[in-house]
Formats: C-alpha cells, sequence, structure tokens
C-alpha cells in the first residue's frame, strides 16, 4: 500500500524543460553563434547532461564552458555565454508555469490521504520559491534540496532523507520524475517508481526500469492504486 508519493520538481510539476531548450538556443544567437543541425543536438544534449547533473552549480558551468568550445567560441565569449546562460536557464525554472493538471493531482492524492514530499537538484531556496509562487507548498509535508544531502540524485540519499524524516519505508513510498536519475534513486532507495515521460528523456525513462510509465501527470492517482 503506498502511503508517499515523492516528486521531482523541474519537468514534473514545473513545466520548464523544453522553455530551456529554447533559451539557451536564444543566448547563443544572441551572442552571433548560430546552433544549426548537427550543433543544435549537440547543445541540447549537453543541456540534458547539465539538468541530469544538476546536483551543483559547478557541473552546469563546466558544461556550458564545454559547449562553448565545441562552437568554436573564443574564451571571454564563452564566459559572457555561460554567466548569461546560467542565469537565463535559472530564471526560466522560477517563472516556468506549473503542469495544468499538477495541482489537481496534488487535490486528488491529498484527498486520499497520501502523504507528499518534493526531492530535487534545485537549491532549498529555488525550490521553496517555486512552490509558493504557485500555491502549493502547502501540500507537501518535505522538501529535500541539493543542500540537504552530500550526494543527489541519481544516488538514493534525497529518497532515504525524505522517509527518515517522514517516518516511512520505502516498500510505502513512490517515487515520480520525469527524468532517469529520479527513477535510478527511487529503485536504488527500494521505493516503487513511476516514470513520467512527457518531456525530453522518454527514451531514456523507458529503458530505465521504472514500475510504471505514465503518459500524462493526470494518470498518477491512478497508476499509484495499481502499484
Amino acid at each position: 500500500m503506498i502511503s508517499v508519493v515523492l516528486f521531482d520538481l523541474d519537468g514534473t510539476l514545473v513545466d520548464c524543460i523544453v522553455p530551456m531548450e529554447h533559451i539557451l538556443v536564444r543566448v547563443l544567437e544572441n551572442l552571433g553563434v548560430r546552433a544549426l543541425g548537427t550543433k543544435k543536438k549537440y547543445v541540447i544534449e549537453n543541456l540534458r547532461k547539465i539538468l541530469l547533473q544538476g546536483n551543483s552549480p559547478f557541473d552546469g558551468l563546466r558544461l556550458l564552458w564545454r559547449v562553448g568550445r565545441y562552437l568554436g567560441m573564443p574564451p571571454h565569449k564563452r564566459v559572457v555565454m555561460m554567466l548569461f546562460a546560467y542565469r537565463s536557464l535559472k530564471e526560466v525554472f522560477l517563472n516556468s508555469p506549473l503542469f495544468p493538471e499538477a495541482k489537481q493531482v496534488l487535490d486528488e492524492l491529498r484527498k486520499r490521504g497520501i502523504v507528499m514530499g518534493i526531492v530535487t537538484t534545485r537549491s532549498a531556496k529555488e525550490a521553496e520559491y517555486v512552490l509558493k509562487r504557485h500555491s502549493i507548498d502547502e501540500y507537501f509535508k518535505i522538501v529535500v534540496s541539493r543542500d540537504l544531502v552530500n550526494r543527489g540524485k541519481p544516488h538514493p540519499d534525497p529518497i532515504i532523507f525524505a522517509l527518515r524524516k517522514m517516518g516511512f519505508s520505502p516498500a510505502q513510498a513512490v517515487m515520480v520524475g520525469d527524468m532517469p536519475t529520479d527513477i535510478e534513486a527511487g529503485k536504488a532507495a527500494g521505493a516503487k517508481t513511476i516514470a513520467l515521460a512527457i518531456g525530453i528523456f522518454n527514451d531514456a525513462l523507458r529503458e530505465s526500469g521504472a514500475d510504471v510509465i505514465a503518459a500524462s501527470l493526470q494518470d498518477i492517482p491512478c497508476l499509484i492504486e495499481a502499484l
């Protein structure tokens, strides 16, 4: 019987992943770099790596530097690109909307007596801002940010931390996320997992070994009943 649902934030409740792709390409264009064809594919793939390895801002900056080098940007332009891209990607997250069905799903789970939490690679400040901005902070008993654990997803530490704080076992929990790292962390912690295939990681999610694949956030309440 599932008693706890832990949600990822970026791309799971907050609709920010595709806008991040667009803003990174726009930052490059504003610096006179056209990322087309193979180059655009490389840029997008590295954005995905930034999102997957989002436990430290330095990981993202290192990958952005690599993108600039691949595109042939001189060092001074790379620095400018890194600063603008990092700030722009953060602003996209902070200002993106919730998925339209997010509140309905949270209401339904709360009505069923399900305890909910957030497990994110965002900082505590960023996560708190977004949850309060959308007036959904009251739904969650705990928010585990990258500040609270030494190792973030795909390590199981954030999930284990959340469950211990709330007084539940992994057998009572399910992790819901749109990235392979969410599924890997959930499985390693011993929890059930639901892969939310609504974004840019769908192919990897189908190979992640998740207990269930969801085609929509709206499917989550029904899928939880079947676990």
